[in-house]
């Protein structure tokens, strides 16, 4: 099947042809809704980061200089909406249903039921707990599979700061792991 380039894409939303615009959003949709809950932790308010980048992403084209990739100018946008929407809900109360303690997840695991969704969510707890700076640079990374300079020109950071925020993220995500096999484990006895 013929893919077409980003850039073919962008060129035939510029021209007038607005509906090539949802084969981008097709194309990215899931790494940018990947990306935004990474960074809020909350399922709506990632979807709605997601909508609201999207958009910003479309109103702004014509300002797309191609200077780097498409994915890489997106993502910047996902990022800055994400933060910007994280810092006007620090101070909302969260659901208390919404709220699962760490020995809640630990406690509703068995070992002979590890399945894939299962590492998923001790994986996804553990990112959780890493903070902002090392959880971006972590899924950036990982989940984007961005580079290290990608990284740096999407979140204005240097390259040699990425990679100890990569580094620590690395150790804290191990030891975060580590914590939450062990509860598991000590739970199974």
């Amino acid at each position: 099947m013929n893919h077409p380039t980003d850039q073919t894409i962008i060129n035939k939303v510029l021209a007038g042809e607005v509906s090539a615009y949802s084969l981008l959003v097709d194309r990215y949709s899931s790494m940018v809704f990947t990306l935004a809950y990474n960074i809020i932790l909350n399922r709506e308010d990632a979807e709605e980061v997601a909508q609201d980048a999207f958009v910003k992403a479309f109103t702004s084209l014509q300002s797309f200089k191609q200077q780097s990739k498409f994915s890489t100018w997106l993502y910047r946008i996902v990022v800055n909406t994400a933060l910007n929407k994280k810092k006007l809900h620090k101070l909302v109360i969260v659901d208390i249903d919404e709220q699962i303690t760490e020995e809640e997840l630990a406690g509703s695991y068995s070992l002979p039921q590890y399945e894939s969704k299962d590492m998923k969510q001790f994986v996804q707890s553990a990112v959780s707990a890493l903070p902002d700076n090392e959880r971006i640079c972590i899924t950036l990374f990982y989940l984007n599979e961005l580079s290290v300079n990608e990284i740096g020109e999407l979140t204005g950071i240097t390259t040699a700061n990425i990679k100890v925020l990569l580094h620590r993220g690395r150790k804290h995500l191990y030891d975060k792991l580590n914590e939450l096999l062990r509860t598991e484990l000590s739970n199974l006895r």
